[in-house]
């Protein structure tokens, strides 16, 4: 008889979710800090929005990849 020996698994995170979630939170801090922020002289308060969302949203995006990269390290098999 033999018997059967259980491994452990490992899943490797999928990097959309982490791209897409980190530059929606980009997004809307932006778009707050635009929104709480003093209005200005010479653009209109969409336009402070966009100014202010676009960027947060790359940047979003780009800790998201970061913490896609710092999940993917420490789920990998050893």
């Amino acid at each position: 008889m033999t018997t059967s020996q259980r491994r452990p698994v490992y899943r490797r995170p999928r990097m959309v979710p982490f791209l897409v979630t980190g530059a929606l939170i980009g997004l809307v801090v932006g778009a707050v800090l635009a929104y709480l922020g003093p209005p200005s002289a010479y653009a209109s308060p969409m336009q402070e929005m966009i100014v202010m969302a676009v960027p947060g949203g790359l940047i979003g995006g780009l800790l998201g990849g970061i913490a896609y990269l710092v999940a993917e390290r420490f789920s990998t098999r050893r």
